[in-house]
């Protein structure tokens, strides 16, 4: 690595005091939780000019983006570094931004949280081109700047900030789901962040009403979602686990998402499959419902896509994969489907029918 390890709240704060000109990266997906509004108000307190920058907008619907840029201000840009796409319009912006400081030649940093894309917007602008200089004055040994324009130069090193917020950390995945001990903040947290931007997005997605939200509203959903524990008592735990979950997969966001594009359409009816085992008297042993199913030509054709889903049978649960690449993907698809929906397995087996990768857990819901 070139750069020698500093404090990143020392580079945060050298790139604000050296730069005329601060991009604030931010992921299109989830600006909010990727914005730092402490460091915004530095930057503006210090007389700098401050560009939001929403990478990897081409995952994001249009409108969307639109609402966002009502919340930002005008000095919002839109950008897919790895599409190369609004780069151009990023460079105006800057020269604009220069233009209102009075400014001919201006100096531009870049910050933002990981994994928004801030070393891949610096490769946008500048081609991936050779840094001009050496180490700048003020800064940190080893830290270089290239040319933008002929007026206008770039440091290369991205300022990271550190996201010290535990539920945001929470929600980001850098804590590990499982070790969080109460998950129901970090859960509240993304419901309110999803109701203030858009209030009819949580009611169409969970299919419940509410006035507010609270600990009332998981109460709803866990209970809609068949999230109970002993006793009859909603499993709010569990519930703000999946809701934590299913947004850090995407499946819910700021928007109405195509559940295609995450997956979705695995989960769908299994009775094609399901039907010839309503009178089998071995459906608790998986190895033999999968020899049994053999027997049935219909299911040795290729489908066209795989299936994914469960159906109760003789009281025991049967989860059922059909069609995937490999018999690996389908114990896969299974072992996150029983997981999802609290099944606990006593038998489980993966084979081949004809075209077609099978793999087939059995068991019963936890009490």
């Amino acid at each position: 690595m070139r750069y020698k390890k500093v404090p990143v709240k020392k580079i945060v704060n050298n790139i604000i005091d050296e730069c005329d000109v601060i991009l604030l990266v931010l992921d299109a997906r989830d600006p909010e939780m990727t914005r730092n509004r402490e460091l915004e108000k530095k930057i503006k307190l210090k007389g700098k000019k401050l560009i939001y920058v929403l990478n990897k907008a081409d995952l994001v619907p249009k409108e969307i983006l639109e609402k966002w840029k009502k919340i930002f201000g005008e000095n919002t840009v839109f950008v897919s570094a790895k599409r190369r796409l609004g780069t151009k319009i990023l460079r105006e912006m800057i020269k604009k931004s220069l233009k209102e400081m009075g400014k001919k030649e201006g100096k531009v940093g870049i910050v933002g949280y990981p994994n928004v894309g801030k070393s891949s917007i610096i490769n946008a602008l500048t081609g991936k081109r050779k840094a001009l200089t050496g180490s700048v004055a003020g800064l940190t040994k080893g830290e270089q700047w290239v040319r933008l324009t002929k007026n206008i130069k770039l440091m290369d090193t991205p300022g990271v900030l550190e996201m010290r917020d535990e539920d945001d950390l929470v929600i980001s995945g850098a804590l590990r789901l499982e070790k969080v001990e109460n998950p129901i903040p970090p859960a509240l947290k993304i419901l309110t962040r999803i109701d203030n931007f858009d209030n009819t997005i949580l009611k169409e997605y969970f299919g419940v009403d509410y006035e507010k939200v609270d600990e009332e509203l998981l109460k709803k959903i866990g209970d809609k979602r068949g999230y109970l524990a002993k006793g009859g008592e909603v499993d709010l735990i569990r519930t703000a686990k999946t809701i934590i979950k299913e947004y850090q997969d995407g499946k819910l966001n700021y928007y109405r998402v195509d559940l295609k594009k995450y997956g979705q359409d695995r989960e769908r009816d299994i009775s094609f499959i399901t039907k010839y085992l309503k009178d089998f008297p071995f459906i608790e042993d998986a190895k033999m419902v999968v020899t049994h199913l053999k027997d049935f030509d219909e299911l040795y054709k290729k489908i066209k896509k795989p299936v994914l889903g469960f159906e109760e049978i003789e009281g025991n649960v049967v989860v059922v994969s059909f069609g995937e690449k490999t018999k690996d993907a389908c114990r896969k698809k299974v072992e996150n489907l029983c997981k999802e929906k609290n099944i606990e397995v006593f038998s489980k087996f993966g084979d081949k029918i004809g075209a077609n990768n099978i793999y087939i857990a059995v068991g019963k819901f936890k009490q």
